[in-house]
């Protein structure tokens, strides 16, 4: 899978989680987008589902029959108990919890991957002593396998330690993603830093494809109406890949996502359309005349209104043919079938940012996005 660069096709390594904005984002880029793209989804409960058995089959739907990286979402996890009871809510957090289970090599994990014969596995870190035990099941299956180290990994001695173990089992079809979470203009300043700890991992797994994975998109928009902002993690990639020449590296991000989820307030949000270019978001957003009680109809009057103004800037590329930006057309007739929720707002903005970074150095008019036209 990985230590193959014939056999390796793929071009970008999105870390998605299982939401309806993103599902539905990736579900709707063309098929020949789909066919070089190798997303990254850590397991949780699809909406309010009961079971973890309801999340396979939407990332089926969105994906098709395509290989995808199976992570665990332990963040899923975290404050889910009732604090009175101590009880979980719904079963799918059982079984999430049984997948963390590290006895006998983390053996829940590796038999649950087995039925999933698309899913390439992800390495758990949880128990250092369980490594090498999981590593031989993982490396069974056949598939090549995912190393991601969080923040907390890259700040501890567990990077080191991970790296020399697989180096002293060989484990060479490896894949390595150091995931840094929500960044800032400051995750810049360590790229010296990021750049050794890449270095590092080549040494040990020469053969290893390496990617840097985060999310610069803004937290907050409160006061703002209009404007642009840098996707650092772009200018993160170019100087780790330039500074790293001999590093087969592919460029990861949260496609377009923010990497921590922002817990909703009872209001509901401004209407704001973000237009992802390659190396910025642009963004359009407008306000209630009444915030807490928003006229009947407005909503949709002010989303057609700023898909008209995103259309009519100089930023618009009128021959990105996605359905990101055709929903957004439609948003600037009125139509039904436009953007009238923040939701969907985050799907266009996810589809349109994916299919973007995908194709960041080729030029626009060279690009096919229309589907071959079936009868």
């Amino acid at each position: 899978m990985f230590n193959n660069p014939d056999e390796f096709v793929y071009k970008y390594a999105p870390i998605l989680s299982i939401s309806p904005a993103e599902m539905n984002a990736i579900e709707e880029l063309p098929d020949k987008d789909k066919d070089i793209i190798l997303p990254i989804i850590p397991l949780r409960g699809w909406v309010a589902s009961k079971n973890l058995e309801s999340s396979i089959p939407r990332i089926e739907k969105a994906i098709g029959e395509r290989f995808w990286i199976a992570d665990i979402s332990s963040s899923f996890l975290e404050g889910s108990k009732n604090q009175l009871t101590g009880e979980y809510p719904r079963d799918v957090y059982l079984e999430l919890e049984a997948l963390l289970n590290p006895n006998d090599g983390y053996q829940n994990w590796f038999q649950y991957l087995v039925n999933l014969p698309r899913a390439i596995p992800t390495l758990q870190l949880g128990y250092m002593d369980q490594l090498r035990p999981q590593l031989d099941k993982l490396r069974g299956l056949n598939r090549g396998l995912l190393v991601k180290f969080g923040v907390e990994d890259i700040n501890t001695g567990r990077v080191t330690e991970t790296l020399s173990i697989l180096g002293e089992m060989n484990a060479e079809d490896v894949f390595v993603v150091f995931d840094y979470g929500q960044v800032g203009r400051d995750v810049l300043e360590f790229a010296a830093r990021i750049i050794g700890i890449i270095e590092a991992a080549h040494d040990t797994l020469p053969t290893a494809i390496i990617a840097v994975s985060c999310s610069s998109f803004p937290s907050s928009f409160s006061g703002s109406h209009r404007g642009e902002n840098p996707i650092y993690e772009r200018q993160l990639f170019r100087s780790v890949s330039q500074a790293s020449p001999n590093v087969r590296m592919i460029y990861s991000d949260r496609g377009g996502a923010r990497a921590s989820k922002i817990s909703g307030g009872g209001g509901i949000p401004s209407p704001r359309i973000d237009y992802p270019l390659t190396t910025d978001w642009r963004f359009i957003r407008k306000e209630f005349v009444d915030p807490k009680n928003p006229a009947e109809g407005e909503r949709e009057k002010l989303y057609t209104e700023i898909a008209k103004q995103i259309m009519n800037a100089d930023y618009w590329i009128p021959d990105l043919h996605v359905w990101g930006t055709q929903v957004i057309e439609f948003t600037s007739k009125g139509d039904e079938y436009g953007i009238n929720s923040a939701a969907k707002a985050t799907a266009v903005r996810l589809n349109i940012h994916m299919h973007q970074q995908l194709y960041f150095d080729a030029p626009i008019d060279l690009l096919d996005t229309d589907e071959d036209w079936v009868d």
